[in-house]
């Protein structure tokens, strides 16, 4: 069944290339560059060396949330990306279903097995096929401990690899800090993954419990870098515009200041 299958409770995806790319330059990428001074990415762990369904899994303590893994995808993944999106702010921004967007409502029991299920078909019927999800189902602070996810992600990951064999999880910490420049810094962090396989699968809780941990230690991870002024292992993913003193610098032909922590 493709992802376009019937689903009469879920307001599906309707996955196009060229709208895709549209709406990720012209909107996503645009008001990023616009609002941060870079965005930064830190990953040493490789992606998956098959074509296996990936979750990425993430924090969500932002309305940014969503537009900084897109950019990971588009700029360094090119995955055929697609997101779980609340019914309620889908319904509003419909555009979105074009860039992989469905919908979930967690108020409805029946709503919410329909989205899980639609999931489900969507990373078992192509290759390179990769779900965003925010396990915590709303907006909280960033350093709230512990971070309390919904087992959604997990049933969807088992359902996954028994069908495919096997599926990924990725974890991803997301952070925002202003680090001397006018505009803030956007940090992703992408950690060591979890492959649950078929014949070995735990339980929904229990895989959960693992991805709360792994997501949990990328973060504390990210905050110590953050502390530390420790960027060495970041890349630059995106640039932003410069702060209103460099571009004033530059005009007068002057040297730039030093970047607060090297950055």
């Amino acid at each position: 069944m493709s992802a376009h299958a019937t689903h009469p409770r879920v307001l599906t995806a309707r996955k196009n290339r060229v709208l895709n790319a549209l709406i990720y330059r012209l909107l996503v990428r645009t008001a990023l560059q616009s609002s941060f001074h870079a965005v930064l990415v830190h990953q040493r762990v490789p992606l998956p060396p098959d074509d296996a369904p990936l979750i990425l899994y993430g924090n969500h303590s932002s309305w940014w949330d969503a537009y900084l893994p897109m950019a990971l995808n588009e700029e360094r993944w090119h995955y055929d990306g697609y997101v779980m999106v609340e019914e309620t702010q889908l319904a509003r921004y419909q555009f979105f279903r074009f860039c992989g967007g469905f919908s979930v409502d967690r108020e409805d029991a029946r709503k919410a097995m329909e989205s899980l299920r639609y999931a489900v078909e969507v990373l078992s019927t192509g290759a390179r096929r990769m779900l965003l999800i925010f396990p915590q189902g709303e907006i909280r602070a960033n350093d709230v401990r512990p971070l309390r996810f919904y087992t959604g992600a997990a049933h969807i990951a088992r359902r996954v690899a028994e069908r495919r064999g096997h599926c990924w999880l990725y974890p991803m910490a997301l952070r925002y800090e202003f680090i001397g420049e006018q505009k803030p810094y956007a940090f992703i962090r992408i950690a060591e993954p979890i492959c649950v396989r078929a014949q070995a699968a735990p339980d929904a809780r229990d895989l959960t419990a693992q991805m709360e941990q792994a997501l949990t230690q990328a973060l504390d991870a990210l905050r110590a870098d953050v502390i530390a002024y420790h960027f060495a292992e970041y890349e630059r993913l995106l640039s932003g515009m410069w702060s209103i003193n460099r571009l004033w610098d530059a005009i007068r032909g002057k040297s730039q200041i030093r970047r607060v922590g090297g950055i």
